[in-house]
């Protein structure tokens, strides 16, 4: 992971302006600021490896959600906490104080809001990268087959793909999911595919919706739909044109 050096002195700039509430009697004021700093420092964050173990970028993108978790919680807290304050120090001001307990309450809910947002895509990042490991792990077989194989390859222009597989039975993306699929997931397969066909600059790229269910495959829009079980089995019954493993390496990994 890397994260610009502006951005990285900018948000220093913001640990030292908190640390001066940190320190003084409205330090809970302080403590907000410096997890605000933190998760704007997390936004900024950038995953730069371009490829990895099975499930390593969703996993990582799950850890840094639980990072984000904590400090949203952290802040919601300082909010509670700023509520009672205004409450035991305003209560004679009941103009200052009616203000004051408006605001706070709005960003609590605002906080509790995106609390279960980042949660729910938490958990996301976390079960979609356990579906990876499980068909990942299978897919390095194919290696001694004469097969590439990539996990987790990240895309020049933002986004990832779950696996590529490049040998003799052709090019081949894999997208993941622990559920069934939707409508998005084929489309969003189907625009993987396209791109590592232009990549690589070969005639086909089959793209793969491979899902947690025992279905027959079955095509949807060109986009093959596979169960995690008979994956394997159903790549090496493919008879497209073959793309030479080596050099797919050295356009992918250049």
């Amino acid at each position: 992971m890397r994260v610009n050096r502006w951005e990285l002195a900018l948000s220093l700039v913001g640990l030292a302006f908190a640390s001066i509430f940190v320190f003084s009697n409205v330090w809970g004021l302080g403590v907000a600021l410096v997890c605000v700093d933190a998760l704007w420092l997390l936004t900024r964050l950038e995953i730069v490896e371009k490829q990895s173990g099975p499930g390593r970028y969703a996993t990582l993108r799950g850890r840094l959600g639980a990072v984000r978790l904590f400090f949203i919680l952290v802040i919601y807290v300082a909010v509670i906490y700023g509520l009672f304050i205004v409450r035991h120090d305003l209560s004679g001001k009941d103009r200052a104080a009616l203000i004051a307990d408006f605001g706070l309450a709005g960003l609590a809910f605002m906080l509790l809001g995106e609390l279960q947002r980042s949660g729910d895509d938490t958990l996301n990042w976390l079960f979609g990268a356990r579906a990876e490991r499980k068909v990942g792990l299978p897919l390095e077989q194919l290696r001694d087959r004469g097969w590439f194989v990539l996990h987790g390859y990240k895309k020049d222009r933002g986004g990832d793909i779950d696996h590529i597989l490049c040998g003799p039975n052709g090019a081949f993306i894999v997208e993941t999911k622990s559920y069934g699929f939707r409508g998005r997931d084929v489309r969003q397969t189907a625009l993987n595919a396209w791109w590592l066909r232009e990549k690589l600059g070969v005639p086909w790229v089959t793209g793969v919706l491979c899902v947690d269910e025992d279905r027959p495959p079955e095509q949807r829009d060109r986009i093959w739909v596979v169960g995690h079980r008979d994956l394997i089995a159903w790549l090496e019954a493919q008879r497209n044109q073959p793309v030479d493993p080596e050099q797919a390496r050295v356009m992918l990994l250049a």
